[in-house]
């Protein structure tokens, strides 16, 4: 139930303290954070902090402006306090995810020759992922296009990237605690424990992409079989002098489905794309037919048709978020909005199932698209990553120069920033948006 107008004023109220003294006690925790692991741990808490001020400035200038005489509208105040609400909600739980992170890497710091210990065991099992995902990798090229196989392409090369910086961290963990340097050994291991997680991210997003693909393959042969039937039914009864207003649809649908089926003849189909093109021609012939099929058949139509379009957003989604999450160094906000708004709008798809099956349609369709979009945005912002490129790098943490040990790999997976790499707040080695900087 909505909140009325005082409810949300204090609401507000409330919110904008809790934030504020959340913003003064962080600022504390940064210093000994700071003091404690060093400029690389805690820049991307001061980040958080930056944007967290940012917030609670809008929100005071917010509440300013509703405290003045200005006469507003209820529907004006409204509106203010529920992004006041909204910006200070942003402001509290972005503190507090940091403020776990850094507990947790204090409990590390108690336990940092175990943590390495797991560590290098985990690493031994990703060599072996890797291995076998490098011969899935292979047979995925051969029976499918490049354009299918595009987005785990070079995901191979990655993991390979990744598991070379986790031994990079390692070793500086082994040495860190040689030298009784635990706070040091733990944020090397933490950035190890990252770039492992990563690792495993990429092996598994082969495996997934591998099954979606095989799943498109086999519902394009499906949908290649409904497609002949309904052609059929259609050319019948136009033959019989009925409804010939299905001449339209029917010559889209045969255009289709010969070139489909001509492309099933040959190697290295993508069948994401073809099956898409088959199911909207298949749409348009079912809505030409509504008025020749009996209700049973145009329910059990639509059901498939929305079943598919679901599960076609759900993977694209869960692909398009596994390549971003092990590039989010390189990534930028365009891929991440739509991405974000993918999963609202199939969210939406997925409440609206029971109650108006059309509309839940078209909501797994767009996500669909605004999955594949973001996808198509964040391969991009990786191509053009700058990373270390004609960088050199010296006497930071893992003490390498230039992109050795990993350390490229490192940057596009978010993490490592510049400042653990120099000991200064630089930049993350992209242009514009700074994306996702990662932990350390």
């Amino acid at each position: 139930m909505a909140l009325s107008l005082p409810e949300l004023k204090q609401r507000a109220a409330s919110l904008l303290i809790a934030a504020d003294d959340a913003v003064r006690s962080n600022e504390q925790e940064a210093g000994f954070v700071q003091a404690q692991f060093g400029d690389g741990a805690v820049a991307p808490f001061m980040k958080a902090l930056a944007d967290a001020r940012s917030n609670l400035s809008e929100s005071f200038k917010l509440q300013q402006t509703l405290e003045d005489a200005i006469p507003a509208t209820e529907e004006q105040q409204r509106a203010s306090y529920t992004e006041i609400i909204s910006r200070c909600e942003a402001a509290s739980e972005a503190l507090a995810e940091q403020k776990v992170s850094f507990d947790s890497l204090r409990e590390l710091e108690k336990n940092a020759p175990q943590a390495l210990e797991l560590l290098r065991s985990g690493q031994a099992k990703a060599a072996a992922k890797i291995a076998d995902a490098e011969h899935r990798m292979a047979e995925l090229c051969v029976r499918y296009s490049d354009a299918a196989v595009g987005p785990v392409s070079d995901n191979i090369d990655q993991a390979r990237e990744r598991l070379k910086f986790l031994d990079t961290a390692a070793r500086t963990a082994q040495q860190k605690l040689s030298e009784a340097d635990p706070a040091a050994a733990a944020v090397a291991v933490r950035a190890g424990e990252e770039s492992l997680h990563q690792t495993n991210v990429l092996v598994d997003a082969i495996a997934k992409v591998r099954h979606e693909l095989d799943s498109a393959r086999t519902n394009l042969d499906r949908a290649v079989e409904d497609a002949a039937r309904d052609l059929a039914q259609a050319k019948a009864t136009m033959a019989a002098g009925q409804h010939t207003d299905l001449a339209g649809p029917v010559a889209g649908a045969e255009a289709v489905l010969s070139q489909v089926q001509q492309q099933l003849q040959s190697d290295g189909i993508d069948p994401i794309a073809a099956l898409q093109r088959m199911e909207a021609a298949l749409q348009g012939l079912d809505r030409a037919l509504s008025g020749v099929r009996n209700q049973q058949d145009q329910a059990r139509r639509a059901r498939d048709a929305l079943q598919q379009a679901v599960m076609s957003a759900q993977a694209r989604i869960s692909v398009a978020s596994d390549y971003i999450a092990a590039r989010r160094g390189g990534v930028g906000s365009g891929a991440r909005t739509r991405l974000a708004e993918a999963q609202r709008t199939l969210d939406a798809a997925l409440s609206l199932q029971q109650t108006n099956p059309e509309s839940s349609l078209t909501h797994a369709q767009q996500a669909a698209a605004l999955a594949s979009r973001a996808a198509e945005l964040a391969r991009s912002d990786v191509q053009g990553f700058g990373g270390l490129d004609n960088r050199g790098y010296g006497g930071g943490m893992f003490g390498s120069r230039g992109c050795g040990g990993g350390l490229g790999g490192a940057m596009l997976g978010g993490i490592l920033i510049d400042s653990i790499l120099r000991g200064d707040g630089g930049d993350a080695g992209r242009d514009g948006d700074p994306g996702g900087s990662g932990s350390f």
